[in-house]
């Protein structure tokens, strides 16, 4: 009888750290929506940096190609982990960054028509410096619960502490920051809507973790089936890094 792979696991400051930030930041993100003149004064504030085409230029590639940078991140990593076998236990954390990004982007759109929210450079227009057409409503950002979607788990979750983890952990975290700073400066969401992508990713976490160890669980995923598992998974995140600046 094949043995199945161990279980994945959020420490318990990890799972506290997601539970607790989420909350704070799904709140945080209403409370600004509601009160509405930190949102609105929020944007005009950025008028300065929309003035230099060359940062506008420069967050408009991070906005169109900044998920696309993150799925070459995760496929370093896989590549990384064939070469060193200290990174291989670490695969199966694929599969949970693959379901948090699928729960976070249904979710999020579902979320978007129900509330509706209208899109800061349709609100403030004449205010803000900033060109642009969106067809979607404004709350919560998309591109927010995406980016942090497919870079907050690996950093969550990874163990290893080799240079080469560490180095994608950082730049993850890093372009997931541009990505989302990019949508306020463009005009394309508030501060709140991009906050509230933050929230909704971070509670597909423990769902998401709980939906790969279902399927880990089973036994069907077998340590010695996990590669041609990590090949198909290498397959999307491909798919992805092509086709998510077509959207």
């Amino acid at each position: 009888m094949n043995a199945s792979l161990p279980a994945l696991r959020l420490s318990s400051f990890a799972l506290r750290f997601v539970m607790i930030v989420s909350v704070a930041m799904a709140i945080l993100s209403l409370l600004l929506w509601f009160e509405g003149d930190f949102d609105r004064e929020f944007h005009p504030a950025h008028n300065p940096l929309r003035d230099n085409p060359a940062i506008v230029a420069l967050l408009a590639t991070f906005t169109r190609f900044g998920m696309s940078a993150i799925c070459l991140l995760l496929l370093v990593s896989i590549a990384a982990s064939h070469r060193f076998p200290a990174l291989r236990p670490d695969r199966p954390v694929l599969l949970v960054v693959l379901f948090t990004f699928s729960a976070a982007t249904l979710t999020g759109e579902l979320l978007k028509e129900l509330l509706g929210r209208v899109r800061p450079i349709t609100e403030l227009a004449g205010q803000l410096k900033a060109e642009g057409r969106y067809g979607s409503p404004s709350f919560p950002s998309g591109h927010a619960a995406k980016c942090r979607a497919l870079a907050q788990l690996f950093v969550l979750i990874v163990s290893s502490f080799s240079a080469i983890v560490r180095l994608v952990k950082v730049s993850l975290i890093l372009v997931a920051s541009l990505v989302c700073d990019s949508r306020i400066v463009l005009g394309a969401h508030s501060l709140s809507d991009v906050l509230a992508g933050a929230a909704l990713t971070l509670a597909c976490v423990p769902v998401a973790v709980a939906a790969a160890n279902g399927i880990y669980d089973r036994g069907k995923v077998t340590p010695e089936k996990l590669s041609t598992v990590v090949k198909r998974l290498t397959v999307v995140l491909l798919a992805l890094a092509i086709c998510l600046p077509l959207l």
